[in-house]
């Protein structure tokens, strides 16, 4: 980390500059972001880079062994599993929480993971606008040394393949109201990429068709998914097709892997970096200390129906038929390391990768980095000035 950097960046910031930095961000999207946008970037060093990038290739790799395949099979519900999975994910991402090492400097600690790509658009037009706007010239928002044209490119290939952009779209559910529009507006700048609401797509046979009754029909060739299944499920949406059709399309990310990778996987992950976590079914006594753990559900965003520091009529009140579905993680203490006119804040940094087929290992391209003053790093739970939603600027 870079305090040096993160106080001195401070006195550049005014009202002005910071309401004239979000004008521009809304006015480059063409409309409003709903969530906070904070002041600052996250000002991170080469060597703690590294470490975030090795801790995140190293999970991920992890997780697509034939031994984890096997402790994951049961998260494939039969009616959610989709054909022809792929041997490995596309996109992932992993969320570590900065902390102290005990040695006087920092170390990233796994908070939570997904398989399920992450805002690839947004994220690099924050990081730019912010370089822009604040001079900070030597910077990169980028992991792996890349260059903005290297990542750009890495986009168009993971998410379009052999395809035409005519024939490739990102699917989301009612895309015009969702919090991540921004990053759907900011990837068709950024590599001409479609957005389709996931209503409107149509089967005949086994192709796919979007017919929406604005654009004229077109067969769809490859998805880039951002529909999540089980919110799908909560809003009782009306879908053409079901998940396990064999339909003739390539996914950009299948849906399998947003399972196969997410809190679930912690109790079977072995880094130094991962806390302590075990589901809560296999928990044979609960433990008198509960105010060192953090009750979760295996599957929600956004710190949804998290309870840190538990108590017994928490534990309780789940049903034991449910509690496969809940871990107990050891809490993770974040380290107040983010210099701002309110104190210290604390961080939470994202990992986005890409696994493309030519590639032994997964990629690390972009962060997202959330900052706050609260028990919670979700950008819900952090509104107060100088806390929200940001990334991380490297330097060497």
């Amino acid at each position: 980390m870079r305090p040096d950097l993160q106080e001195a960046f401070i006195a550049k910031v005014t009202d002005e500059r910071y309401t004239a930095f979000k004008s521009d961000l809304n006015a480059e999207l063409g409309m409003e972001i709903q969530y906070r946008v904070c002041e600052m970037p996250i000002f991170v060093s080469g060597a703690f880079r590294r470490q975030l990038e090795d801790a995140a290739v190293e999970i991920i790799r992890q997780c697509t062994t034939p031994e984890y395949l096997a402790q994951t099979a049961p998260t494939l519900d039969a009616a959610h599993t989709v054909p022809n999975e792929t041997a490995r994910p596309l996109f992932s991402v992993v969320d570590f929480a900065v902390c102290d090492d005990g040695n006087g400097g920092y170390m990233p600690r796994l908070i939570e993971l997904q398989g399920f790509p992450s805002l690839l658009g947004y994220q690099y037009l924050y990081a730019s606008r912010m370089r822009d706007a604040y001079e900070l010239d030597g910077m990169t928002p980028f992991f792996s040394s890349l260059t903005d044209e290297r990542y750009c490119d890495i986009l168009r290939t993971s998410i379009f393949g052999s395809h035409e952009p005519s024939a490739c779209a990102l699917v989301e559910w009612d895309p015009t109201h969702q919090k991540t529009r921004p990053d759907f507006v900011e990837m068709e700048r950024l590599i001409g990429l479609q957005t389709v609401d996931i209503r409107h797509l149509t089967p005949r046979g086994r192709e796919v068709w979007v017919d929406d009754g604005v654009r004229q029909p077109f067969r769809l060739r490859r998805i880039f998914n951002r529909a999540i299944i089980d919110e799908l499920e909560d809003v009782g949406a009306n879908l053409q097709f079901k998940w396990t059709d064999d339909l003739d399309v390539e996914w950009a990310g299948h849906p399998n892997w947003y399972f196969r990778i997410s809190k679930y996987s912690m109790p079977y992950l072995s880094h130094q970096t991962v806390p302590s976590t075990r589901f809560l079914n296999a928990i044979t006594s609960i433990p008198d200390d509960l105010d060192r753990f953090v009750l979760k559900p295996l599957y929600s965003f956004a710190g949804k129906g998290v309870i840190v520091s538990p108590t017994v009529a928490d534990i309780d009140a789940i049903p034991h038929s449910q509690r496969h579905l809940w871990i107990l993680q050891e809490k993770v203490t974040y380290a107040e390391c983010i210099a701002t006119p309110y104190g210290k804040n604390k961080v939470e940094i994202r990992v986005m990768l890409i696994w493309p087929d030519r590639n032994h290992l997964p990629l690390p391209v972009m962060s997202l980095a959330r900052t706050g003053r609260g028990a919670l790093m979700g950008a819900r739970y952090n509104t107060d000035p100088w806390t929200g939603s940001t990334g991380c600027l490297f330097t060497d």
